[in-house]
């Protein structure tokens, strides 16, 4: 008996093994540096709640509804995925274990009809029919792990009938299999018993097929929407663009006419018509260029954006430094330029002015342009409070609360530095935020 309450403890530990590594690959940790702790004692606690149920002799739907609450409370007071998306989760591992129920029962229907005894945990063949278990849970977990995707990226209703719908059809599925395994053998002929699994697991094979369409649906409305998130940051980036270009055009205009001015400044002074000089100085100051170019880095567009990012800088006390050495040939063009400096300086700022307290941690912006071994390199380099947000494929996601306005800066830059078959590299510590982008040289 003892060896036999052993077996089942084993196989208890192993089944919330597999089921570790599913929410391991599937939900982000609230605080990842804690995972080497909070999985091991996830599968220590479920394990005992699984043995403390079967030692009472609870039925398998109330043993369901009693882990799957639990790991429901594991989920929502330990990772910071939606709660949909806990739910959801939750039901994976559930499925995985109906699954497996479902076709160990109906290996044993047909291996032997009159004696199903033998395949549970006081059986002669409780060994063959737990491995056989494990393994379509395994099998499972790839499945769930390699083809279904995150789903917090579904329109709420979707959303909503999906989480739904999965609930139910776990609860019912549970129940609909105890119904079958509790039929007295006398009773119903078996190959009525193998039609009723059948079609049991029949029922859970087309809920898979939804599952998995509608996680194609799903990775189509993401690629729609990042299309869109695109399109709309490339004509953030022109109007921008073109912004600089016209205040360059503007400040161009005006040196040229400098000289001009300066003449007509001193015959006022020589005439000693000092109240048409003060009107005239006022009038050049209201049509002075707001963006007056004080960098000079021989790049039209960089020093429009370092000016205009000097100037917020200066004026949220920010320390901005910065180091320009430009490659010839230049390997992107104006409006790339616009989007890589213009959204990393920008969080940059963000980040700087977000500082929870601002006398620990000293706010600074660094940037560096130059090229690095036939790369063209930018560095961006800025304070952080440390507070950082990570989506379930381990990317970084805006910690602003209007997220819908904010997040898709990092991702453009990523999308133009790939574009021109280059890539950017992300350095997130506790104290700063470093971005690396790395574009060939022509």
């Amino acid at each position: 008996m003892a060896t036999i309450y052993l077996w089942e403890i084993f196989v208890n530990i192993m089944e919330n093994v597999i089921t570790a590594f599913l929410l391991y690959h599937r939900v982000t940790l609230r605080n990842p540096k804690y995972s080497r702790i909070i999985f091991p004692c996830f599968v220590l606690c479920s394990s005992i709640l699984i043995s403390f149920c079967n030692l009472l002799q609870y039925s398998a739907t109330i043993t369901h509804i009693f882990v799957f609450l639990s790991r429901l409370l594991f989920l929502y007071c330990f990772f910071q995925n939606t709660f949909g998306e806990k739910i959801f989760t939750c039901c994976l591992p559930s499925f995985m274990s109906m699954f497996a129920d479902q076709i160990t029962y109906t290996v044993a229907l047909f291996v032997t009809a009159n004696n199903l005894n033998s395949f549970d945990f006081l059986g002669v063949n409780r060994i063959p029919s737990t491995l056989c278990y494990l393994f379509i849970e395994f099998i499972f977990l790839l499945i769930f792990r390699y083809i279904l995707t995150d789903i917090s990226y579904l329109p709420k209703k979707l959303y909503s009938f999906l989480v739904f719908t999965t609930t139910i059809v776990l609860f019912v599925s549970t129940s609909f299999l105890n119904i079958i395994i509790d039929i007295d053998t006398d009773l119903i002929p078996m190959n009525y018993r193998l039609q009723l699994n059948g079609i049991s697991i029949l029922i859970l094979l087309l809920f898979l097929s939804m599952i998995y369409l509608i996680q194609v649906i799903s990775k189509t409305y993401q690629e729609n929407m990042k299309f869109t998130d695109q399109l709309r940051i490339n004509e953030k980036n022109a109007e921008r663009y073109h912004l600089l270009l016209q205040s360059a055009d503007n400040l161009r205009k005006w040196k040229h006419d400098y000289n001009n001015h300066l003449i007509a400044i001193q015959g006022l002074i020589n005439d000693n018509a000092y109240d048409q000089l003060k009107q005239y100085v006022i009038h050049q100051q209201e049509i002075l260029p707001q963006t007056f170019s004080t960098i000079n880095t021989g790049h039209n567009i960089i020093d429009a954006i370092l000016t205009d990012k000097y100037a917020i800088s200066q004026h949220e006390k920010i320390p901005f430094t910065y180091s320009i050495i430009l490659p010839k040939p230049f390997p992107i063009s104006d409006v790339d330029l616009t989007g890589i400096l213009g959204n990393l300086l920008d969080n940059a700022i963000d980040a700087c002015k977000e500082l929870h307290d601002p006398q620990k941690t000293t706010p600074y912006i660094h940037l560096s342009i130059r090229p690095k071994r036939n790369m063209f390199h930018i560095l961006v380099e800025n304070s952080s409070s440390g507070n950082y947000l990570y989506n379930s494929k381990g990317h970084l996601i805006t910690t602003k609360s209007k997220k819908e306005n904010h997040g898709n800066g990092l991702a453009h830059v990523s999308h133009i530095a790939e574009k021109h078959n280059g890539f950017c590299k992300i350095i997130a510590k506790p104290d700063c935020f470093t971005v690396n982008v790395y574009i060939p040289l022509l």
